[in-house]
């Protein structure tokens, strides 16, 4: 997808960086939680100990990893989309279309960002914690859903301005 220039080459640019700095911290999530589920196996198997907070910190970084990887994740094309009408088409139709999920896209993830920051918001003014015996304060795994659905949004914005300012005829060449 190719963008004229100016600033929706930089927003293209920004968004590209972000999705794969989100790539990257669900990367070390994942780092993170396989080093405290280790820790956890070892205390209990050769000290009958345990850490206490390794199901509930794991699960932090389970749901981390996916949030944070979703932008890079739609920018490589890799989420399960159903194509069978868009496939079909071919030039104007196809851009049609396809700006058209997009532009959906974009609003509800927006609102899942507006929703999600809400919540942040609200447990840490209430100063909400987990029912566990770390008591995390429950805004901090929260927030770091609202980054993931940020990056995301910023990801579609950017895929949508991509195609809504790229030439038709390049996008017919490609065969899309």
């Amino acid at each position: 997808m190719g963008i004229s220039g100016g600033w929706a080459h930089r927003l293209s640019g920004a968004a590209a960086r972000l999705s794969t700095a989100g790539a990257v911290m669900s990367g070390v999530f994942f780092i993170l939680m396989t080093l405290l589920t280790l820790a956890e196996v070892m205390l209990r198997t050769f000290f009958g100990s345990s850490t206490l907070v390794a199901s509930e910190y794991s699960g932090y970084a389970l749901s981390g990893m996916i949030y944070l990887a979703m932008g890079s994740t739609f920018k490589d094309g890799a989420h399960i989309r159903i194509t069978f009408l868009k496939d079909r088409l071919r030039g104007a139709a196809h851009r049609a279309i396809e700006l058209l999920c997009l532009l959906f896209a974009m609003v509800l993830c927006g609102a899942s960002c507006r929703f999600a920051l809400e919540l942040v918001m609200s447990s840490y003014a209430r100063n909400l914690t987990a029912y566990t015996v770390a008591e995390t304060p429950l805004w901090v795994p929260q927030f770091i859903l609202f980054l993931g659905m940020c990056v995301l949004t910023i990801q579609i914005a950017a895929m949508f301005l991509a195609l809504a300012t790229s030439p038709l005829e390049s996008r017919v060449k490609a065969g899309s």
